[in-house]
């Protein structure tokens, strides 16, 4: 039997990622995207689960206004730093 384990603070922001960008007048292609995600999870305490129950844990907490607010403020800071530091259009 394989052990998994999961990340889902990856989802919690991916689930957030597009909403913050459009509001914040951020690029939204693939690398910009890509680099505030990184950015967000580098900055965020991370939420890993074994089990069924642990997800479903975590993912309770995402929804309280504090986690999400916390979520949502590291996204903006991200998406700041790299609409003045993007990778698109580099050679």
């Amino acid at each position: 039997m394989a052990v998994e384990y999961r990340n889902l603070m990856e989802d919690i922001v991916m689930q957030n990622l597009d909403v913050v960008l459009e509001g914040a007048g951020c690029c939204t292609c693939d690398y910009c995207k890509s680099d505030v995600a990184a950015w967000t999870l580098n900055n965020l305490k991370p939420h890993y689960v074994a089990t069924r129950q642990g997800r479903l844990m975590v993912k309770l907490q995402s929804y309280e206004l504090q986690s999400r607010a916390d979520v949502i403020a590291a996204i903006s800071e991200a998406a700041v730093m790299v609409k003045s530091n993007h990778r698109h259009g580099r050679s």
